[in-house]
């Protein structure tokens, strides 16, 4: 009499298989989800660095004067904090520079990074009078974001 099915070893060979095929398309799909992620980071910066174009068009500074001395979506605190989990929220702060750019209608709302926490968030910083030659504040920034592939995006502006 004959035995039809699959032995032992043909089981654990396909099962091994379909193993290794997944654990593949997950390693892919995960950097495909960084990737996307990086893009949005980038696009969310240039949204930000259009809206503050616009605010230097209308108020001749990028944003003044600056209320707060670490900016960023995490949150953080005023000028002169000793900030020890930095960034310590969930959103920009109430203070944040930035914010004048939805009460000036640039930006309905700060965009925020698609992790958002303390090693991916998105950070601008105003240049202050005296800094980088400028006599009066405003006259640049830096707008940072980093990458899950590696390194920062930023940009840096000055009128």
């Amino acid at each position: 009499m004959k035995r039809r099915g699959f032995t032992l070893i043909e089981l654990l060979v396909v099962i091994s298989i379909i193993g290794l095929l997944s654990t593949v398309s997950l390693v892919l799909l995960n950097n495909a989800r960084m990737k996307a992620r990086d893009a949005r980071r980038k696009a969310d910066l240039i949204v930000i660095r259009k809206a503050l174009e616009l605010n230097f068009d209308k108020n001749s500074a990028f944003t003044q004067p600056e209320n707060i001395c670490t900016d960023s979506s995490g949150g953080c605190g005023g000028c002169g904090c000793a900030v020890t989990n930095y960034p310590n929220g969930a959103d920009w702060d109430a203070n944040s520079d930035l914010r004048d750019l939805i009460t000036d209608g640039f930006l309905k709302s700060l965009p925020k990074d698609p992790l958002n926490n303390p090693t991916y968030n998105y950070t601008y910083e105003v240049w202050s009078a005296g800094e980088n030659g400028y006599t009066s504040a405003g006259q640049g920034y830096t707008l940072c974001a980093t990458l899950e592939i590696g390194g920062s995006y930023c940009l840096s502006i000055r009128s």
